[in-house]
């Protein structure tokens, strides 16, 4: 999952801030800690893949393009595009994320790639009007995000006229439950109201990649958006929208005790238990 936040109608800045150090404190545990196990870091410096097979079909080949991650955390999914022969772009409002993901480029051997601190809704300045063949989000990014509104302007801004923006991201349903009850009476019930535009609070020690993390005790915010939301976001800031796919396939574990891993990086629900859609891809290309 990556972070960076959009002022909403209301600026959520006391929320924005928490966010900001929320991740920053996490980033070096999920490259170097406790939590690179769950990042298959030592695996993914031998060469395993952050990309899905899906991804790389959906997409189409990257070799020679300009592709652009926003919300790219510590960097692991953007350099798995560089090995795909993408000429990469990553951005994240946490130092320290970026710190991480320029270690691991010197490590790889990509000087070309570069990173950049910033907001997402600063990014168009950040990157000082560069535009991009490819934007590439997701992963756990929107919920981070009060206005999606806001977000597709920026895409619209950073992809070259005929660029496509490509999404893998958390199904708006999967988003709604939570585990109520505990021991063999746990089960997942819809808990969370998509059509609220209150972020939902949380107050967590560790963090997905390690739940037992000694990372004292973090406040963060996250706000849910609806297919609706996400498409109608990128339709009305010039984009149309080619394909998009729902799957069974989490890219992480929300639950403990439901899900079960079925290849490197994700999940799905055991076998015995009826699944539901947990994740989705969307590609959108810019007008010309």
């Amino acid at each position: 999952m990556n972070s960076n936040n959009i002022s909403g109608p209301r600026n959520f800045e006391v929320e924005i801030n928490e966010n900001f150090e929320s991740w920053d404190a996490i980033a070096n545990m999920h490259a170097q800690g406790s939590g690179s196990e769950f990042y298959r870091i030592e695996q993914w410096l031998a060469g395993e893949s952050k990309i899905a097979p899906w991804e790389i079909e959906e997409l189409g080949p990257v070799k020679g393009k300009s592709l652009l991650h926003l919300q790219c955390h510590i960097g692991t999914d953007t350099l798995s595009w560089a090995r795909e022969g993408a000429i990469v772009t990553g951005l994240d409002f946490s130092k320290q994320a970026i710190n991480e993901a320029r270690r691991f480029a010197e490590i790889l051997d990509f000087p070309e790639a570069k990173f950049v601190v910033s907001h997402v809704k600063d990014a168009v300045a950040a990157l000082k009007g560069e535009k991009f063949d490819i934007i590439y989000t997701g992963r756990g990014a929107l919920c981070w995000l009060p206005n999606l509104d806001e977000w597709a302007s920026i895409c619209a801004q950073l992809v070259k006229p005929g660029g496509v923006l490509y999404l893998e991201e958390c199904h708006p349903f999967s988003d709604l439950m939570e585990v109520v009850g505990t021991g063999s009476e746990k089960e997942l019930k819809i808990h969370y109201n998509m059509f609220s535009k209150k972020p939902v609070t949380f107050h967590d020690q560790g963090s997905y990649a390690d739940k037992d993390a000694k990372t004292g005790i973090r406040k963060s915010h996250c706000w849910g958006h609806g297919f609706g939301e996400i498409m109608n976001s990128l339709i009305n800031n010039g984009f149309n929208i080619e394909m998009m796919n729902e799957r069974e396939e989490s890219f992480f574990e929300p639950w403990e005790g439901f899900l079960e891993y079925s290849q490197p990086n994700y999940w799905k629900f055991k076998e015995e238990i009826v699944p539901i859609p947990m994740s989705f891809t969307l590609r959108a290309r810019r007008e010309k």
